[in-house]
């Protein structure tokens, strides 16, 4: 092998690198993830809140209600497991409820029901509300950071592989047809 291949190769595979890097960030602070150690598992959470007032969690999941009282904004969300970059995973497992408290206004319009949030701060405690006509106790953090992710149709509109001008009738790369021409598209049959 030439030295001028394996120069190419070795920039391709710092390209590689480069990209893997860039899925893995967190998008909680180093900082607040350095008060968030050791970690908490949300079931100690809910079974020791009041003996826990003080730690730092970082948790996430769908948001339920948010609901803006005097004082500040009170989410309900219902909590999902974390992926390692601290995004709430697309799953039916879930360890229960929890209230975010935050300081400042938030839009109900934005921190919409079904939107996906992680939210890092102190434990405030206990909140006891209402699920139905079943009361319920709340673990209750504050919101340190909070991070909303895209809906899903936000995400969708993203990873769609091709422009809207490239699909029909415009330029078809992709198909493989037993025809010499196929690749100039639809047209080419009226020529």
């Amino acid at each position: 092998m030439r030295a001028r291949d394996k120069r190419s190769y070795f920039w391709i595979l710092i390209g590689w690198c480069a990209l893997a890097g860039l899925g893995c960030t967190h998008v909680i602070s180093e900082p607040m993830r350095q008060q968030a150690q050791p970690p908490l598992s949300f079931a100690e959470l809910r079974a020791n809140a009041d003996a826990l007032k003080g730690r730092t969690v970082i948790l996430g999941g769908e948001i339920l209600q948010t609901d803006n009282l005097r004082e500040g904004t009170r989410i309900e969300i219902l909590q999902r497991p974390l992926s390692e970059s601290e995004m709430p995973k697309l799953t039916d497992t879930t360890g229960g409820r929890f209230m975010a408290f935050c300081q400042e206004y938030l839009d109900p319009a934005v921190y919409a029901p079904r939107r996906r949030l992680t939210v890092a701060g102190e434990i405030l405690g206990t909140h006891v509300g209402k699920v139905g006509e079943v009361d319920y106790t709340y673990p209750l953090i504050s919101c340190g950071e909070v991070h909303l992710f895209p809906t899903a149709s936000a995400e969708l509109r993203r990873s769609t592989p091709y422009p809207w001008w490239y699909g029909e009738p415009y330029f078809y790369p992709w198909v493989v047809a037993p025809y010499p021409y196929a690749f100039w598209g639809p047209y080419w049959r009226y020529w």
